[in-house]
């Protein structure tokens, strides 16, 4: 694993975590996302970085659509079709979802009480998966704008 820091001001600093699976994990001062990348061939630092930057371009890209999303939706818009949604933005869906919490970020804190924030439900490939932080969920929940992604949340039959 490479860990790259870009420290501006003295204050300010930004971590790079690039494994060589390609996981690559960001975090810029209160906040952390994750994405994959192709850093196949990239030994060098600056070979990694030439394959990582344009990818939290595009991530972070992503996450202001994303945000910009949840805005509209708590004006009271509501998507139909995924087609109505910004191509940049990702969707994917999420069947059997419930309200879950992230126990690890205080996992010794027997007392510490935390509202859901997170869905858990099963993926397109079968497999357990929870979203990022929910930003807006539909009253219906038949979706939700996590940090992640646009998940679409389908009632079973």
């Amino acid at each position: 694993m490479k860990t790259i820091t870009i420290i501006e001001d003295d204050e300010r600093a930004r971590s790079i975590y690039v494994r060589a699976d390609g996981d690559v994990t960001v975090f810029d001062r209160d906040r952390k996302f994750r994405f994959r990348t192709d850093i196949a061939g990239a030994d060098t630092t600056w070979q990694i970085l030439a394959r990582v930057v344009p990818a939290i371009v595009h991530a972070e890209t992503a996450r202001l659509k994303i945000e910009a999303l949840a805005a509209r939706c708590r004006t009271g818009w509501r998507p139909g079709y995924p087609d109505e949604i910004d191509p940049d933005i990702p969707q994917r869906t999420l069947r059997r979802a419930r309200f879950g919490i992230d126990l690890l970020r205080y996992p010794d804190d027997d007392e510490f009480y935390s509202p859901a924030t997170i869905l858990m439900g099963v993926d397109e490939n079968g497999q357990v998966q929870p979203t990022g932080e929910i930003l807006w969920i539909d009253a219906g929940r038949e979706w939700a704008v996590c940090e992640d992604y646009f998940w679409w949340t389908p009632a079973e039959e």
